[in-house]
């Protein structure tokens, strides 16, 4: 609602009743001036972004991807000159897992499978989609008003996209440090896909208890997999060039992000990697030599993240093609049957 549109249903209140209402309504009032002075939705995303980088918080928050929904609790410490930007999140369902980050250095630890060591950015999934900003071509952005997330005001956020090849997206931040509070993945059915909310949240210093935590480090580390991490970096690097394949079909403003060659984690082909955004989604394209011989086509969606694959056929040559991204199945499964390998030119 906008203040013209409210103030006119104002004026139709009689003045007694105006003046007992005027403390129940000053709240939403005062909220809906303040939406429109920080009109610029693209600059109240940047300070979020920043804000999950510059300020020290703690707090428990619930995620839901699809039928799953766990309860975590997260310690984040800011980045400065001197400290690097740490956090840890527990899981307090479920077994036992936890995942602490310093700087881009991340290490996974469960109960059962050890500890993992590998690069990521931040811990938070959605924070990391609106790092680099937002382009108006294929999302429209609309400030809503005034909500209460863990007893926080709130400003709810719309990033509606243009078309059903994306996912839309509310989001609730914190109304004084423009932390995130809660997001709302939705498809274009307006059916919620995924969902991450704060119920509990302090912001400031980290006492020295809690600064603790985030300097443990796990003692056992799965060198395995880190060793395997850096292989593909390395050989990526290497052989600087782009992939032997291409999509035939794009989503408008997905554009190829990064190419490498890797190796198969389950055969010893090479695979081709392909990696696509728009700036908020992503999804990646894995191609690989395929030895069944058997023409086949899957499809898989967990919450937001969907996976089709498929066999495809190039002479006497068998290929496995995967896509994996948080877009559509629709989308996915059209990428999928679209992927060619790169034409030579004459």
């Amino acid at each position: 609602m906008t203040t013209n549109k409210f103030m006119k249903q104002m004026q139709w209140i009689p003045r007694k009743l105006l003046v007992n209402c005027f403390f129940v309504s000053s709240f939403l009032y005062a909220g809906l001036l303040y939406a429109e002075a920080s009109s610029d939705a693209g600059y109240l995303l940047e300070r979020m972004a920043a804000s999950s980088k510059k300020l020290s918080f703690q707090g428990e928050f619930v995620y839901q991807q699809g039928a799953q929904l766990h309860t975590l609790s997260i310690i984040h410490q800011a980045e400065s000159q001197k400290i690097l930007e740490k956090e840890r999140i527990l899981y307090l369902d479920g077994a036992p897992r936890e995942v602490i980050r310093s700087g881009q250095e991340l290490f996974f630890s469960s109960y059962n499978e050890g500890v993992t060591k590998f690069q990521h950015g931040s811990l938070m999934p959605v924070i990391n989609k609106f790092q680099s900003g937002i382009s108006d071509n294929f999302y429209d952005l609309k400030i809503v008003g005034i909500d209460r997330v863990a007893g926080r005001e709130a400003i709810l956020l719309l990033v509606l996209p243009k078309d059903r090849f994306r996912y839309g997206y509310q989001l609730w931040l914190d109304r004084e440090t423009s932390l995130l509070l809660k997001s709302v993945l939705v498809d274009d059915q307006g059916k919620i896909i995924e969902r991450l909310q704060f119920t509990s949240l302090s912001v400031g210093q980290l006492s020295d208890d809690v600064l603790a935590l985030l300097d443990h480090k796990p003692s056992r580390i799965d060198e395995t997999i880190h060793i395997k991490s850096n292989r593909v970096k390395e050989h990526s690097k290497e052989l600087g060039m782009p992939a032997g394949w291409e999509t035939g079909w794009l989503p408008d403003g997905f554009v190829l992000e990064n190419s490498s060659i890797r190796p198969s984690p389950v055969s010893q082909h090479d695979v081709d990697a392909l990696i696509f955004s728009d700036g908020i989604a992503t999804f990646s394209v894995f191609v690989e030599q395929d030895d069944t011989r058997v023409l086949s086509q899957a499809s898989e969606k967990i919450g937001a993240l969907s996976a089709v694959s498929k066999i495809y056929r190039e002479g006497s040559q068998y290929f496995h093609v995967t896509v994996v991204g948080d877009i559509p199945l629709g989308a996915a499964e059209r990428v999928a049957v679209s992927v060619r390998p790169v034409k030579s030119k004459p």
